[in-house]
């Protein structure tokens, strides 16, 4: 439910927000935060090994941290 609820968020803030700047930030955070919840529930990583699972949360962070750099371009 929460990971329906955070993408019915995304749909809702694209639709009323004109900034693109501002909906690129809330979109990329929205992103960690799903990825989070992906890696540590539906791939059951919350216990695995710590490389494993910083390599994991590494992904999660760079990539949403890039959509951030290039949104203020």
């Amino acid at each position: 439910m929460i990971l329906i609820s955070v993408t019915l968020f995304n749909t809702f803030l694209g639709e009323k927000l004109s900034s693109v700047q501002l909906l690129s930030v809330l979109v990329a955070f929205t992103v960690m935060y799903k990825g989070l919840i992906v890696i540590d529930h539906f791939m059951e990583l919350k216990y695995a090994h710590k490389y494993l699972r910083l390599l994991m949360r590494l992904y999660v962070f760079i990539f949403p941290s890039l959509i951030i750099v290039i949104a203020f371009l």
